[in-house]
């Protein structure tokens, strides 16, 4: 896999950085689309020449243009395209807001679909598509009903561009990972105990018996990229110990 280039979104914590680290040691180049560039410092600092940090905001159409221009520029033509950045908001449905609403639209949803639009005319021949939904676009989402439904567009999302790009050879699938131990998880506003009796929960519910790892995510985005998966296209790998399965 060496010199072939892997084009990120939300890639400076948790999953995302998870397969920025995968991907780099796998012999990618990588360019990395992230809000805070300040976090990417030292990671930049494994590879300097194999690695592009990029500020912006994936809701803003321009900044996903000037960042496939400029890896364009460095490395040529990108081979993988994995729309990771994301947000989730537990709020009942009788405490969401229209700006809650708009926000997680425009990351989620719309995000994803300029994400891959604005990809399209620098992907290689063969290239792939990874898009970041979730085992909540098939289930009860409760306090997550917004997030939710923008994950399950992300699905529709999948199956309509495979079916678009396949005529160029570009496949596109989804990831769909259960509850991942990555540090969004304390970002929920969940006291520390709440936190802990919830994963607890969860664990209890799935299957294997434990929540899923970063690293179990980036292992299965980097078999989608791979040609161990050239005849994978419009499918959801739904990475979750089972708990939406059994």
């Amino acid at each position: 896999m060496t010199n072939r280039v892997v084009a990120i979104t939300g890639g400076s914590s948790g999953i995302g950085l998870a397969i920025s680290e995968l991907f780099l040691k796998n012999g990618y180049k990588v360019a990395i689309f992230s809000q805070s560039l300040k976090r990417m410092k030292r990671f930049k600092q494994k590879s300097p020449n194999n690695i592009f940090i990029f500020s912006g905001d994936v809701s803003v159409n321009e900044d996903l243009e000037k960042f496939y221009l400029r890896c364009n520029e460095l490395w040529g033509g990108i081979d993988t395209v994995i729309a990771n950045a994301g947000i989730a908001l537990p709020e009942n449905v009788t405490d969401v807001t229209e700006d809650s609403f708009n926000k997680s639209i425009d990351i989620n949803f719309k995000g994803v679909f300029f994400t891959v639009q604005k990809s399209v005319a620098y992907l290689n021949n063969r290239s792939s598509i990874i898009l970041l939904s979730s085992i909540q676009a098939q289930r009860g989402a409760g306090i997550w009903s917004v997030y939710g439904a923008t994950k399950a567009a992300v699905r529709s999302l999948t199956r309509s561009f495979a079916q678009e790009l396949a005529g160029k050879g570009i496949r596109v699938n989804s990831l769909s990972p259960g509850v991942i131990d990555t540090p969004i998880l304390e970002k929920f506003g969940f006291d520390e105990g709440n936190l802990t009796e919830m994963l607890t929960q969860v664990s209890v519910k799935t299957p294997l018996g434990r929540i899923g790892k970063p690293n179990e995510i980036a292992e299965s985005a980097l078999f989608l990229a791979s040609g161990a998966a050239s005849f994978i296209t419009g499918a959801d790998l739904q990475v979750d110990g089972g708990l939406a399965q059994i």
